[in-house]
């Protein structure tokens, strides 16, 4: 007995639809944030997949794991139940004509080859690699499949901005669109106030590349996105730390305090691996029974920032004195690093930042986001905790000069 089923496209604002919902092969589309681009090729990928032949396959590619299981997690979400099944270990969605919807990482570029791809959303495009986006182009050939290419504006060296530029030029087969927070808003997805204080309170350059897809002209210290790893990949004698930036203002309605922050890297072999990243905001007496927690779990050397003067000195001693107090294993080092932040950071901005690969390595985690965007906006953004505990810990673990309870990197 034949099943039919009815669709009815959801609702979409009309320059979403424009945007994503076009003829052209190529789609090419540079968004604000949240301006519901995640959600309109959600709908146009699932689009795609009813009407393809049974057992063809469609992929949302994003530069990280946890991106697009984010991806895969709304769909699952906004899917009727019935229509499909998933597998959530191989992150895939079959729907009832035996399509399958495949969400991948671009980790390995290497391991994109070989498929036939009938259509195909790149999420993040411009943290995306170039050797991704040749991979996954070829995945289309054999099939003429189609492809929406979205994320946010990043600079004007990486291969997403120049795609776009060929498609906004009227290159036959490609549609380029803009989508701005105030077509967001126009759309009535997002309020004009909202936009109007991130313009108040974030730098032009980072509304402007956030807010209004517009690129900056700022070089970036951290340019680009390192190679990703599981933690099963991380060589099991590497030498590990995690270095604290720490805070004590709890979040309030219409205030954005500086985070308290502890990141967790491992160095073996030439790389450095970001294995971890504590974030978060709380008074001084919770955020001190989180750090001695998470001090407890890691078991390894704890660096924390001293501050000048007496102040300083009494409360790295009132954090040894509750670390001794609950058996914690492993050294609580003060940092006492001279120089900028800008110059603190050099070092392993410079590791992030080799060519022709990164010597940094990402381990998988729901942190991974928050992480890069701040380190891709750093020093220029609104926070500087997390590349601030980032360059500690580096900078911890490059010392060649060690005095008991301090450290510094020679040259500063």
């Amino acid at each position: 007995m034949t099943r039919t089923i009815r669709y009815r496209r959801p609702w979409v604002y009309p320059a979403q639809e424009a945007a994503l919902f076009c003829p052209e092969r190529f789609a090419v589309v540079e968004a604000s944030t949240k301006a519901g681009k995640t959600l309109g090729c959600i709908i146009w990928i699932v689009e795609q997949a009813v009407q393809a032949r049974p057992g063809a396959q469609l992929w949302w590619v994003a530069p990280l794991y946890v991106q697009a299981h984010i991806a895969f997690r709304r769909m699952c979400q906004y899917l009727p139940r019935g229509m499909f099944r998933a597998n959530r270990t191989e992150m895939t969605i079959t729907l009832l004509n035996e399509v399958t919807i495949v969400f991948r990482s671009a980790k390995d570029p290497d391991a994109l080859y070989g498929e036939d791809v009938v259509a195909v959303v790149i999420d993040e495009a411009s943290r995306l690699s170039e050797a991704a986006w040749h991979a996954v182009r070829s995945t289309l050939t054999a099939t003429r499949g189609k492809a929406r290419i979205i994320g946010n504006v990043k600079g004007t060296t990486n291969w997403a901005y120049q795609l776009a530029r060929k498609a906004e030029k009227g290159t036959r087969g490609y549609h380029y669109a803009k989508l701005t927070a105030y077509d967001a808003v126009a759309g009535g997805i997002l309020a004009l106030e909202e936009i109007e204080d991130a313009k108040a309170t974030l730098p032009s350059d980072v509304f402007a590349e956030l807010y209004l897809a517009e690129p900056a002209t700022r070089s970036r210290m951290f340019a680009g996105v390192p190679p990703e790893v599981t933690p099963a990949e991380v060589p099991p004698d590497a030498r590990v730390v995690r270095a604290w930036d720490f805070a004590s203002t709890e979040a309030k309605a219409g205030r954005d305090p500086d985070w308290t922050v502890g990141v967790k890297i491992a160095q073996a072999g030439g790389l450095t691996y970001v294995l971890d990243v504590e974030r978060f905001r709380m008074n001084p007496e919770q955020a001190l029974a989180r750090f001695v927690a998470v001090a407890k779990a890691d078991g390894c050397d704890q660096v924390v920032e001293q501050e000048p003067g007496s102040s300083g000195k009494l409360f790295i001693e009132s954090l040894r004195s509750r670390l001794r107090a609950e058996r914690v294993a492993g050294r609580l080092e003060a940092a006492n690093p001279s120089g900028d932040k800008e110059t603190r950071a050099f070092m392993v901005a410079a590791q992030w930042s080799n060519q022709p690969q990164s010597n940094v390595r990402l381990v998988r985690g729901n942190w991974n986001t928050d992480f890069l965007d701040e380190l891709d906006y750093f020093p220029n953004g609104t926070h500087d905790d997390q590349a601030d505990a980032f360059a500690h810990a580096y900078n911890y673990l490059e010392a060649k000069v060690y005095t008991p309870g301090s450290f510094r990197v020679p040259g500063q």
